[in-house]
């Protein structure tokens, strides 16, 4: 049996193979990313190629494009340092990173005042190019240093989320346009969202009363169910609480079981105050009731829901007839493994 050559079914049959190749090749969706680095403590700010590649000299330069952060109202923000893509890499020997500069800023607009939002761009002059570019690579641009004021919260800092955030008619945001968008290649529109990175949280760092790295801080900033985590640093040390906390939302507070800290309660008030309808769950963490003799929850004021695991309750106060109460509990408590009261 003979097969029958056509040189134009041949030729058809390269053409569409090369025209499949060329559309397959250009990077489709890009998301964007950040990272918290705890050694720099810069926020790494990435691009995630989700979808396709990018070999050639045009699929892999880079055109208009917006990176955008939402940061908390009287925060410092500058680039500290850039990455990708690079200038002049046609032929990939470019050893200078594309500038990336703060472009749109609009601070604390009449509708989010507790915000400020920043647009970050790269320049166009000179060319910048990236590195091949494949599906399923993360690539570093820039990274961000952001100081923010004592009263905010670092688990504010995020990415700019379109169609949530403000829109440019939005009050306050003065016609700025702050949508992430990434092109590379072409002006096709290649942005499709945003990953989850790694951001930083108020962790419990120090036995201060208040400010950055304290518990009162962590629960001030701590989001809905959140578990509070309190760094092995604080072992054998006593957190001496000024006033109560108050538990306005679901908590969870957590140590590592090989390292025992303290808390101590307020000279007046409790050490806890949980509002109706809220829950605190403690594990693992030991306390100092006040020595307030008339105190009803010298330790805890519960009006909602308390979860009471492996702790130990020193009030000295306890053996005194009409001298308050080491727990006031006006809600629900559950108590699991070992919960000691003591003298």
């Amino acid at each position: 049996m003979l097969l029958s050559y056509s040189p134009l079914k041949h030729t058809l049959f390269c053409l569409l193979v090369a025209m499949f190749t060329i559309v397959k090749a250009q990077v489709k969706e890009v998301h964007y990313m950040i990272k918290f680095n705890e050694a720099t403590q810069l926020h790494d700010c990435y691009i995630g190629i989700s979808k396709d590649s990018a070999t050639t000299l045009q699929q892999r330069t880079q055109l208009s494009s917006q990176f955008s952060v939402v940061v908390p109202a009287g925060s410092n923000i500058v680039i500290s340092q850039n990455y990708m893509p690079l200038q002049n890499n046609q032929n990939y020997t470019g050893t200078i990173p594309c500038l990336w500069t703060l472009g749109n800023q609009i601070l604390s607009p009449a509708v989010q005042p507790q915000s400020d939002f920043y647009g970050i761009t790269p320049s166009l002059v000179p060319a910048c190019q990236y590195n091949n570019l494949h599906e399923g690579d993360t690539i570093k641009i820039f990274s961000l240093s952001i100081t923010i004021p004592q009263s905010a919260c670092k688990s504010n800092i995020r990415l700019f989320q379109n169609g949530i955030d403000p829109g440019a008619a939005a009050p306050g945001m003065g016609g700025g346009d702050f949508s992430n968008g990434f092109t590379v290649g072409n002006p096709v529109q290649r942005y499709k969202g945003n990953l989850s990175g790694y951001l930083p949280s108020d962790k419990v760092l120090n036995s201060q009363d208040n400010g950055f790295g304290s518990l009162r801080k962590a629960v001030f900033c701590a989001k809905n169910n959140e578990a509070i985590l309190v760094e092995d640093s604080l072992a054998g040390k006593t957190i001496s609480l000024l006033t109560p906390i108050i538990i306005d939302k679901n908590i969870h507070i957590l140590r590592s079981p090989t390292s025992s800290f303290t808390i101590k309660a307020p000279v007046v008030g409790s050490a806890f105050l949980i509002n109706s309808g809220k829950s605190l769950n403690i594990k693992d963490v030991n306390f100092i009731a006040s020595s307030n003799l008339n105190t009803q929850g010298r330790i805890f004021l519960n009006f909602g829901s308390l979860t009471l695991q492996n702790v130990v309750l020193h009030d000295n106060n306890i053996s005194l007839q009409g001298t308050g109460s080491t727990i006031n509990n006006k809600g629900d408590i559950t108590v699991s493994g070992s919960v000691i009261l003591e003298e």
